[in-house]
């Protein structure tokens, strides 16, 4: 009996904190304009990074077979490989320069660099996860 009591009080007092946190939120927000559409150019910046950088190794499928038969003609195993990082890191490069260019070139905040050195670290693996991926696909 006293759990069913327990359950329906912490129910309404966990209803009541929820209600009163998203009013305070909206509050907030409608008193801080500028601070809501600086948030919202950021995740709209962000997404057309992450939209880009994911689209951009698969763009390496309209050459992939050409650039294969180039490599196959190379004497050389370490020149062939080094074609093969000259591309990855080419995709890598765009999507570095693209999200600088989104953020105008300039990044504030030792978070905010370490969340985008993660992200560069994971659009390089990305990339290569899917350069390889193709290559093999092209290469069948």
């Amino acid at each position: 009996m006293f759990a069913e009591i327990g359950k329906f009080v912490g129910a309404k007092v966990a209803t009541a904190v929820i209600f009163l946190a998203v009013a305070a939120g909206g509050i907030w927000c409608y008193q801080n304009p500028e601070s809501v559409k600086a948030f919202g150019v950021v995740v709209k910046h962000t997404l057309i990074w992450l939209v880009v950088a994911a689209a951009l190794p698969w763009s390496s499928y309209l050459f992939m077979r050409p650039l294969m038969a180039r490599q196959a003609k190379m004497q050389s195993a370490y020149g062939a490989a080094m074609v093969s990082l000259g591309v990855i890191a080419a995709f890598w490069l765009v999507d570095v320069l693209l999200a600088l260019w989104l953020a105008d070139w300039s990044i504030a905040g030792g978070f905010t660099w370490f969340v985008v050195i993660l992200g560069f670290i994971a659009a390089a693996a990305y990339n290569f996860v899917i350069c390889e991926s193709l290559a093999r696909h092209v290469s069948a």
